[in-house]
C-alpha cells in the first residue's frame, strides 16, 4: 500500500495556532524557571561555575539540530514532527522506530517536570509528593483534552509573566554583587563532567521538540514553525545561561559553597516573601505548562502513527475543537504511568525520579536528532550540488549529537543507560511485529 493511498482515509486538522501561540507553547515547554531548579541545578552540580558556558555550548549544539529541523519543518508540514520526517525522507520502518524514540523522549521529558515541581514545591511547602504530582498532573491533562486554542491562551499569559519573573530575578542576583561580574572561564572541570554539564545545560532548550508535531495545526506553518523553533531555542537558553551566571556570580561574591546552597531559601532569605512567592507560583506554573506542551506533542506524534497504521485507527480520530480525543488520552495514560512508577522507584524522593528520568528522556531526544538529522542527509543528496550547505549541516549535527550520546552514555549510570537500550530494543521488536501483520494481510489480500 503506497503511502498516498494510506492517508486517504483521513483529512489534516484545521490551521488554528499562529506564531504567538506556537512561540509561548514551547517556552511552556521549556518551563524556563523550573529549568533553572532543575537542568539549571544539575548542570551547576557538574559543571560549576563554568555552568552558564556549558548551557551556552548545550544551546548552541540545540541550535544546530534546530536547523536541522528548520529545514525539514519547511518541506514537511503534516502533524507528527520528527516521526513524519522520517516516515517520508527515510523508510516506514524508521519512520516508526522514530516516532517510538519520540513517544519515549516526550512523555519522559514531560513527565521530568511534574516530578521538578514536585521536588521544588514538596520541598519548600512540605506537602506530600502524591498530591503534588497528581494535582500538576490533573490540571495538565485537563488543558490537553480542552483542545490546543485554550492551552495556547493560557500558554501566552503564563510564560510572559514567567519570563518577566527569570529577567527580574536575574537582574536581582546581578545588583545584590553591584554588578561586579565573575570569569567563568577561570574554572576548569573534567571532559566527563562537561559532557554531563552540557546534556543538562541542552535539556533547557530542548523544549523546542514541541513545535513539530503541531505543524498540522499551524497557520503558515512553512514560516511559522522554522521561525518559531529558532526564537524558542535563543530565548530558552540564553536566558537560563543568563540566570546561571547571576545565580554563580552571587554565591562567588559572598563565598557561599554551592553544594550547600538551597537556592529557593537563598532567594526569600536575600529578596522577601514576595520575590519568593512569585518564584513558587513559576514553579507550580512550569509544571502544569510543560507537562501541557508535551502532552500535546506526544498526542499529535501518536495521532500521526496511527494515520499510517503504525497504531490502532482510533488514535486517529480528530474532533475539530478537542483535537486527538483518544490520542489524547493515550498520552495522559503513559504519563500517569510514568509518574506513579518513577516516583514509587525512586522512594518518593522527586529529585531522584527527576534526574533519572531527565537522563533517559535527553538521551531519547539525542536519538531522536540523529534519525532527524540522518532525514536532511538523505534528502539533500537527490541534489548533491546544490544542497552542499544542507549537507554540511546534517553531516555536523549528527556528528556532534552523536559525540554528546557516547559521551553521555560513558558518564551515565549504567542502570539507565540499560532502560534506554531497552526502550531502543523494544521499537525494533515492535516494528518487526507490525511488519509481519503487514505481509499476512498483503498475502490474504
Amino acid at each position: 500500500m503506497s503511502k498516498e493511498k494510506e492517508e486517504s482515509h483521513y483529512q489534516e486538522p484545521k490551521r488554528v495556532i499562529g506564531l504567538k501561540d506556537l512561540v509561548f507553547l514551547s517556552v511552556g515547554g521549556q518551563s524556563p524557571f523550573l529549568s533553572i531548579l532543575t537542568y539549571g541545578v544539575a548542570a551547576f552540580l557538574y559543571g560549576s561555575y563554568f555552568a552558564p558556558i556549558a548551557i551556552i555550548i548545550g544551546t548552541i549544539l540545540v541550535l544546530l539540530n534546530g536547523m536541522v529541523i528548520y529545514k525539514l519543518s519547511i518541506r514537511y508540514t503534516k502533524s507528527g514532527g520528527y516521526y513524519t520526517y522520517a516516515y517520508y525522507s527515510l523508510t516506514k520502518r524508521l519512520g516508526f522506530e522514530t516516532g517510538w524514540i519520540y513517544l519515549v523522549y516526550s512523555v519522559l521529558y514531560g513527565s521530568a517536570y511534574i516530578l521538578g515541581a514536585t521536588f521544588v514545591l514538596h520541598h519548600v511547602l512540605q506537602i506530600n509528593p502524591w498530591i503534588i504530582a497528581l494535582t500538576i498532573f490533573g490540571v495538565s491533562s485537563i488543558f490537553a483534552l480542552t483542545g490546543i486554542k485554550p492551552s495556547a491562551k493560557y500558554a501566552i499569559v503564563a510564560s510572559v509573566i514567567e519570563i518577566g519573573i527569570m529577567a527580574t530575578l536575574a537582574v536581582l542576583f546581578l545588583k545584590s554583587t553591584s554588578f561586579t561580574f565573575y570569569n567563568p572561564f577561570n574554572y576548569h572541570i573534567s571532559f566527563g563532567m562537561l559532557a554531563l554539564a552540557i546534556l543538562f545545560g541542552a535539556g533547557i532548550p530542548t523544549g523546542y521538540g514541541s513545535i513539530t508535531p503541531l505543524s498540522g495545526e499551524v497557520k503558515d506553518p512553512k514560516r511559522t514553525v522554522p521561525l518559531a523553533i529558532v526564537i524558542v531555542i535563543l530565548l530558552g537558553g540564553l536566558l537560563a545561561a543568563f540566570d546561571v551566571y547571576a545565580i554563580g556570580d552571587h554565591l562567588i561574591y559572598y563565598h557561599i559553597s554551592p553544594t550547600s546552597t538551597d537556592l529557593l531559601s537563598l532567594i526569600e532569605s536575600r529578596f522577601g516573601i514576595i520575590t519568593f512567592a512569585f518564584v513558587i507560583f513559576a514553579a507550580a506554573n512550569d509544571g502544569i505548562l510543560a507537562t501541557l506542551s508535551f502532552m500535546l506533542a506526544t498526542s499529535r506524534t501518536a495521532y500521526a502513527m496511527s494515520t499510517h497504521g503504525f497504531l490502532p485507527s482510533i488514535f486517529s480520530k480528530f474532533e475539530s475543537e478537542r483535537g486527538p480525543i483518544f490520542a489524547s488520552l493515550l498520552a495522559i495514560v503513559l504519563y500517569l504511568i510514568t509518574i506513579v512508577s518513577s516516583l514509587y522507584l525512586a522512594g518518593l524522593r522527586p529529585y531522584l525520579a527527576f534526574e533519572e528520568v531527565a537522563e533517559i528522556a535527553v538521551l531519547s531526544n539525542l536519538l531522536v536528532h540523529i534519525a532527524a538529522d540522518s532525514s536532511l542527509f538523505k534528502i539533500s543528496l537527490k541534489r548533491f550540488n546544490k544542497r552542499l550547505v544542507e549537507i554540511s549541516l546534517a553531516l555536523a549535527a549528527i556528528g556532534i549529537t552523536a559525540w554528546n550520546m557516547i559521551e553521555t552514555i560513558s558518564s551515565t549510570t549504567p542502570v539507565l543507560v540499560y532502560i534506554f537500550m531497552t526502550f531502543i530494543i523494544m521499537g525494533f521488536l515492535a516494528a518487526e511485529v507490525i511488519e509481519m501483520e503487514r505481509e499476512e494481510q498483503q498475502q490474504e489480500d
